[in-house]
């Protein structure tokens, strides 16, 4: 049996054109998810961390003081008039009342747009606002509260309606 070689095919050529190509798709690729990174980002970024963290015992002791006092608070969002309320109990179940009560809106998914607004007490440790003219959308909400020394807070996340 004899074997005969022809010499290179007229393909083989085309062999070093395959790894440019492939390289070639593989820049532009990588091209495509890099112009998504960067088009992309939010701009959500957490201001002073080292700060922050070096304020972590303090946090730890604020919730601890806040634990022991026993409060119970509710916040709902009825949807149908757009207040957002605030109820506050002391530990034994009696309103607490005559407290200076700030709700801090912020978007969990992108900065802007915060806004902190004073509520006003309607009711014996009701407290509420109207959220008209909040734009729609999930929103956190932060409850801060100062009563006498005492503070307290509470956060929940809302969806205000379109109006």
């Amino acid at each position: 049996m004899h074997i005969t070689s022809s010499g290179p095919r007229k393909s083989d050529k085309y062999i070093p054109w395959y790894f440019v190509g492939f390289f070639a798709l593989l820049f532009i690729w990588d091209g495509y998810f890099t112009y998504l990174a960067t088009s992309t980002f939010t701009g959500v970024v957490e201001d002073h961390t080292y700060n922050r963290g070096k304020n972590y015992n303090q946090t730890i002791a604020a919730s601890d003081a806040q634990a022991a006092l026993g409060w119970k608070s509710i916040l709902t969002l009825q949807s149908d008039d757009a207040q957002l309320i605030f109820k506050l109990r002391d530990a034994d179940g009696n309103a607490i009342s005559g407290a200076k009560v700030v709700a801090f809106f912020f978007r969990p998914t992108q900065a802007g747009g915060d806004t902190l607004k004073p509520l006003t007490e309607t009711n014996s440790g009701t407290y509420q606002i109207n959220t008209v003219g909040t734009a729609p959308g999930q929103w956190d909400v932060r409850i801060f509260v100062q009563w006498k020394q005492l503070r307290y807070q509470m956060s929940k996340r809302i969806v205000v309606p379109n109006r």
